[in-house]
């Protein structure tokens, strides 16, 4: 669950999240420009206490939330490549949901050590998936190869860091490519199984932070043993911790100057004052947010326990091609929506499950005889059953977990009208 808000020239962003492991409510503040040259003033009076703690960069299991995927380059020309897994983002378009695929937005930033490139430049890099259920009904899709080309594109609201004047500047969406490189099929192993991910750290958690156990995990979709996790998660942090670990003792190019002055104390003690104002609006925005937050986490919760609890009962049934068209229509509706659309049913309960039931005929069969005393029967008689399976939900309301259909006809073929007036739509 996600809401972006503005205040004084302040972008807030709150994002809300559950899963079966954990919940959690993260609030990240993007800040605006003159928050980030006020930063920049206090980046060298940091330095020594960042340079002291740099052994502690490399972040244990219980405080990482990001990793450094990839790195290559030559001295002077070298990149890092960051993820921030803590979020991932659905972005599968409307007219692309229940399909074999969909859509993960992934936060990645590469810092740049060259001087005729930025800072660095903060992506959101959105990758195709291929689902893990059974979309049509029948069968879970066969995932790629873990070699095998991705489809990525950078998705709105990405930008960079320049580095002749520390300003920040937006960058253009992209068209979807394919791509075969070594650090984007990593990148698309993180987006595509943020769960197994996520897992991973609950299991070596439980072993003491046993970083062998959580290798062990992401080894199963294909990503190398030396993933390195970090307790960094923003862009400037990344940007840190590039310069002060792994390039530490590299000549910084700084173009505009301002990473080799020192602030005065005057503007040392202007800067704490409005680093603290803007901590001051952050706490009070996110104070708004936060109870619509757990409100939602709550709500998406009870769906996903109950969506379980839907699966469990409809087990391994085969579904028929007008089952599985009623039951995407039909889920989760509740007895007074099936009611306003077919009418009154035939009830019964069985244990925790009810079942509301409907049926049509067409009989228009009739007995035909000739002079010569033969007699037989001319016509056809077809019927249809529509059964819905109801179960509580966490609230205590009846709604639909299963729809099972079924019929007969006499002659060759199936039930050709009687169930028209029992497939439709909830209104």
């Amino acid at each position: 669950m996600r809401a972006v808000f503005e205040r004084h020239g302040l972008e807030i962003e709150a994002v809300g999240r559950h899963d079966t492991t954990r919940k959690d409510i993260r609030v990240f503040m993007v800040a605006p420009e003159p928050l980030l040259k006020t930063l920049q003033t206090l980046h060298l009076t940091l330095r020594h206490a960042a340079l002291t703690c740099a052994g502690c960069a490399l972040s244990s299991l219980s405080l990482a939330q990001s990793a450094l995927v990839h790195v290559q380059g030559e001295p002077g020309s070298r990149e890092a490549y960051y993820a921030n897994f803590a979020v991932v983002l659905d972005r599968t378009p409307a007219e692309q949901m229940l399909g074999p695929t969909d859509v993960r937005q992934l936060e990645t930033v590469i810092v740049y050590e060259s001087a005729d490139k930025p800072e660095f430049a903060a992506l959101r890099l959105q990758f195709e998936c291929t689902v893990k259920y059974p979309f049509d009904g029948k069968t879970i899709p066969k995932q790629p190869a873990f070699d095998a080309p991705v489809k990525v594109r950078v998705g709105e609201g990405s930008w960079k860091l320049r580095r002749e004047d520390l300003k920040s500047e937006p960058l253009p969406a992209a068209a979807w490519r394919s791509s075969n490189s070594a650090v984007l099929l990593k990148l698309h192993k993180i987006a595509c199984n943020e769960e197994v991910m996520r897992s991973a750290m609950v299991k070596a958690a439980k072993r003491n932070n046993d970083v062998a156990v959580f290798r062990s995990e992401i080894k199963t979709i294909g990503l190398p043993e030396d993933l390195q996790l970090i307790g960094q998660q923003t862009a400037p942090e990344y940007l840190d911790f590039s310069w002060w670990v792994l390039w530490n003792g590299a000549k910084r190019p700084d173009p505009s100057g301002k990473w080799s002055s020192r602030p005065t104390r005057q503007e040392l003690e202007q800067a704490k004052a409005q680093i603290a104002q803007y901590q001051q609006q952050v706490d009070q925005l996110a104070g708004i947010q936060r109870p619509k937050l757990e409100r939602g986490i709550q709500q998406s919760e009870e769906e996903f326990n109950f969506q379980k609890l839907a699966a469990s009962i409809r087990g391994d049934r085969k579904l028929s091609r007008s089952e599985r068209l009623m039951l995407t229509a039909w889920e989760n509706k509740s007895e007074t929506d099936i009611g306003a659309v077919l009418g009154a049913p035939a009830i019964a309960s069985a244990g925790n499950l009810r079942f509301l039931s409907y049926g049509r005929e067409n009989d228009n069969r009739v007995l035909v005889g000739n002079r010569a005393g033969a007699v037989w029967e001319a016509g056809f008689y077809e019927n249809c059953n529509v059964q819905f399976v109801l179960h509580a939900d966490a609230k205590d309301r009846m709604r639909v977990v299963d729809v099972r259909v079924w019929g007969s006809a006499t002659g060759i073929g199936s039930v050709a009208y009687a169930c028209s007036d029992l497939m439709e739509a909830p209104r």
